[in-house]
C-alpha cells in the first residue's frame, strides 16, 4: 500500500500547485475587506454598546489587516451601523485605548496565553481580547461578567468555529 508521501511524489509537480495551505483558520472578518462584505456571511449587528464593540472590533482589525487609521474607521462603521452619538464616542474611546495600551494589552494577553503568543494569535481573537481588557479599565466600564460575555458573542460572530471557547478561557483566566 503506497504511502502518502510516495504517492505524492508520483504526481505531478503541477498537482502540488493545486493544493491549499493556510495558515490559520479562517474567521469571519477574513471575508470583509474595508468594512465591507464580500459575501452573504455578514452578521447582523444591534446597537447600543454591543454595535460600538462591534465597531472597535472591525475597525482594529481592518486597522491591523491593511494600515487604516482605526479611529477615522471606527467613527465611519459606527456611522454606517447607525449607532448613536454616545455610542460612536463609546466606541472611538475603545479604539484609542487600544491603539494607545497596544503592547500593554498585548503584554496582559501573552501572560494569561502564554503558550500562545499574541503575535501568532488570529487578529480577530487578539483584537477582542484588546477591546474587552481595553473597556475593563474603562471608568465607565460594564460589569465584568457582561464583558466577557459580549466578548464570546463577538468571537461567535468574527471568529473561527473554536474563538468562542478560546476568549471565554484567556478572559476567565484573567477575571478568575
Amino acid at each position: 500500500m503506497p504511502t502518502a508521501k510516495s504517492k505524492l511524489s508520483t504526481n505531478k509537480r503541477s498537482d502540488l500547485n493545486e493544493l491549499e495551505f493556510s495558515s490559520h483558520e479562517p474567521d469571519r472578518l477574513d471575508e470583509m475587506v474595508d468594512g465591507n462584505p464580500i459575501s452573504e456571511n455578514n452578521p447582523q449587528i444591534r446597537g447600543g454598546r454591543t454595535g460600538s464593540r462591534a465597531a472597535a472590533l472591525q475597525a482594529l482589525y481592518e486597522s491591523d489587516s491593511s494600515g487604516h487609521p482605526a479611529v477615522a474607521t471606527v467613527k465611519r462603521l459606527a456611522k454606517e451601523q447607525g449607532l448613536t452619538v454616545d455610542d460612536i464616542d463609546f466606541a472611538t474611546r475603545l479604539v484609542n485605548m487600544c491603539e494607545n495600551q497596544r503592547e500593554h494589552l498585548d503584554s496582559r494577553i501573552s501572560e494569561i496565553a502564554s503558550q500562545y503568543p499574541s503575535e501568532q494569535m488570529p487578529l480577530v481573537e487578539r483584537n477582542i481580547l484588546r477591546v474587552a481588557i481595553a473597556e475593563l479599565g474603562m471608568a465607565d466600564a460594564a460589569p465584568e461578567s457582561v464583558v466577557a460575555n459580549e466578548a464570546v458573542e463577538l468571537a461567535r460572530l468574527f471568529g473561527s468555529n473554536s474563538s468562542p471557547k478560546f476568549v471565554n478561557g484567556v478572559l476567565g483566566a484573567l477575571l478568575g
